[in-house]
């Protein structure tokens, strides 16, 4: 069997570039679903986006709901891990669950080539699904996010991110594979910048000017980087995220792309965030974000998809 990280969509294991588009498409009701054909017009559309975007180092990368799974793939096994995502609620504080049944990641060093990437992939799937979210990214001021922090750092590096975020032994028939929730929060800037800068890191957990993690005795136990953060058995279970800026000078706020290995690891890191501890203490950065979407899918390994080239 080929290693894992040979086996994964590229767009998984390369770093966030400069743009990126991010696309949401819900599989229309009424229609008779032809796989093979649905999946090799991806295929096509992908390559052919490629083709003219090979300066710009040109990525999609394709996730699947569980749904999607179900009406697409019945004949194959459901990866192990992959389940709707849960809408959540405490106080004030949501996170709900929105319509999603294929998910593409268009990653580039060129917003034009995005955009034709995503008409390509609009197009290739008329009449059987829908386009429903399209959200261009882009890097802001050196990765950092909307909120002026940088976003991304305790991302892993090298095989320590195919180790974290590829699926293994535990399920081989789609090793190389990675579970993948997607969220859309909105930033509430002018409440975020009515907090003076040592809150604000301390709502975040990092420095804002050196990007220093807080010491322990100085971090709250609410600092989103506190809340965040999933152990098992004292070991940190990481994750990738390929978070990037979007928006105007009228709404903005941050695109979360997050891969992990194992689903659970989302779940637990998501539960911890919004729901208030025996303490009262959840991600205080929930106070200034707001999440308008939340979706789950499983990005298959690249021979799952080569199987259906035609």
């Amino acid at each position: 069997m080929l290693e894992r990280a040979e086996r994964a969509q590229p767009g998984v294991l390369t770093d966030p570039t400069c743009f990126a588009d991010f696309l949401t498409f819900v599989l229309a009701d009424d229609a008779a679903l032809a796989t093979a054909k649905i999946m090799t017009q991806l295929q096509h559309a992908v390559a052919a986006a490629q083709a003219r975007a090979a300066s710009a180092d040109l990525t999609v990368t394709l996730g699947f709901s569980a749904t999607a799974w179900q009406r697409l793939f019945a004949d194959r096994p459901m990866p192990a891990e992959l389940r709707p995502f849960t809408e959540r609620r405490d106080g004030p504080r949501h996170f709900p669950a929105t319509p999603g049944d294929i998910f593409a990641m268009v990653k580039s060093a060129r917003m034009d080539f995005n955009f034709l990437a995503a008409k390509t992939l609009a197009r290739a799937l008329e009449g059987a699904a829908t386009l429903i979210e399209d959200i261009q990214g882009f890097s802001y001021l050196d990765d950092h996010d909307m909120i002026d922090f940088v976003d991304g750092t305790e991302n892993p590096s090298g095989a320590l991110r195919a180790e974290s975020i590829l699926v293994g032994e535990e399920d081989p028939d789609y090793a190389g594979g990675s579970y993948l929730t997607v969220q859309r929060y909105v930033h509430r800037r002018d409440k975020w910048e009515a907090q003076e800068t040592g809150y604000q890191e301390r709502v975040i957990g990092r420095t804002k000017a050196g990007d220093v993690e807080l010491d322990d005795d100085v971090k709250p136990a609410w600092a989103h980087v506190a809340k965040s953060k999933v152990e098992v058995d004292g070991k940190e279970q990481r994750m990738f995220r390929q978070n990037r800026a979007f928006g105007t000078a009228l709404e903005q706020g941050t695109m979360f792309v997050g891969f992990v290995r194992s689903a659970d690891t989302m779940e637990t890191s998501l539960q911890q965030m919004i729901l208030a501890d025996e303490d009262g203490n959840y991600d205080r950065l929930l106070d200034f974000v707001e999440a308008r979407s939340g979706a789950n899918y499983f990005v298959p390994p690249q021979p799952f998809l080569d199987s259906f080239s035609g």
